[in-house]
C-alpha cells in the first residue's frame, strides 16, 4: 500500500487487519486509509462480520464433535508411530529377550565335598547342606568301578538321579550340582544293575 496510499487495499489485507495479524508498516497505512474512506470501512465491517461467523461455526463444531475417550484411542493405536501388527511383532520380540536374558550370567554354583564311608544302618560321614551343589567321594576299597555309576535315592526309596563315577584318589567320585533338600538318603554305588555298596547321606538345613 506504500506506493498508493489512496488505491484500496486488497481483501486479503482487511482479512488480516480483522484478524489482527497485520503488521507495520501496512497496519499504520491502513488504518490511515480507513479513516477517509468510507467504501473500505464498510467492506471492512463486512470482512469482520465474516470472520465472526466463521469463529462461533469453528467453535459450534468443535463442541458438536463426540470426545473420544482415552482408553478408547489407546487401543485404537492410532498415536502410535508404527502399525499394530509392527507393534505386535515387537512386543512379542521384547517379551521374549526379557524372559531369556542372555546377558545374565548365572552365580556360580556352591559345591560342597562329602565323604561317605559307612554302609546303611551304620554312622553317616560329613553331612551336605540344603541347595549346596555335591561332590560325593564314596570309599571303593577293594571294589571294582570300572563303569560303575551312583544312584541317589530318597528316604522313601524314590530315585532323585543316578551319576556316573571315576576314581580319585581311591575314591569313588561323582558330581551332583542340583542340590538336595535337607532330609535322609541313601547313595548307591552300583555297577551292572548291582548295588556293590550302599551308604547314608543326611543332608542339612543351610
Amino acid at each position: 500500500m506504500s506506493e498508493h496510499k489512496n488505491a484500496h487495499p486488497e481483501e486479503e489485507i482487511l482479512e488480516r487487519f480483522a484478524l489482527g495479524r497485520l503488521d507495520e508498516p501496512e497496519l499504520g497505512e491502513l488504518e490511515e486509509h480507513l479513516l477517509i474512506c468510507g467504501h473500505c470501512q464498510e467492506r471492512l465491517d463486512e470482512v469482520t462480520e465474516y470472520a465472526g461467523l466463521m469463529r462461533v461455526a469453528a467453535k459450534r463444531v468443535a463442541e458438536e464433535m463426540p470426545v473420544e475417550a482415552a482408553w478408547r484411542r489407546w487401543l485404537r493405536l492410532d498415536w502410535l508411530p508404527m502399525p499394530a501388527p509392527a507393534l505386535a511383532g515387537a512386543m512379542v520380540i521384547l517379551v521374549a529377550v526379557l524372559l531369556w536374558q542372555p546377558w545374565r550370567v548365572a552365580a556360580p554354583v556352591e559345591w560342597r565335598t562329602v565323604e561317605l564311608a559307612t554302609l546303611r544302618g551304620g554312622v553317616a560321614g560329613n553331612a551336605g547342606v540344603e541347595g549346596f551343589a555335591l561332590r560325593l567321594r564314596l570309599d571303593a576299597e577293594g571294589l571294582d568301578t570300572a563303569g560303575a555309576t551312583a544312584q541317589i535315592v530318597s528316604e522313601n526309596g524314590k530315585s532323585v538321579t543316578e551319576m556316573s563315577v571315576s576314581l580319585v584318589e581311591g575314591k569313588a567320585e561323582s558330581r551332583y550340582e542340583a542340590g538336595l533338600s535337607p532330609g535322609q538318603y541313601w547313595v548307591r554305588l552300583k555297577k551292572a544293575d548291582e548295588t556293590l555298596r550302599e551308604y547314608s547321606l543326611v543332608v542339612e538345613r543351610r
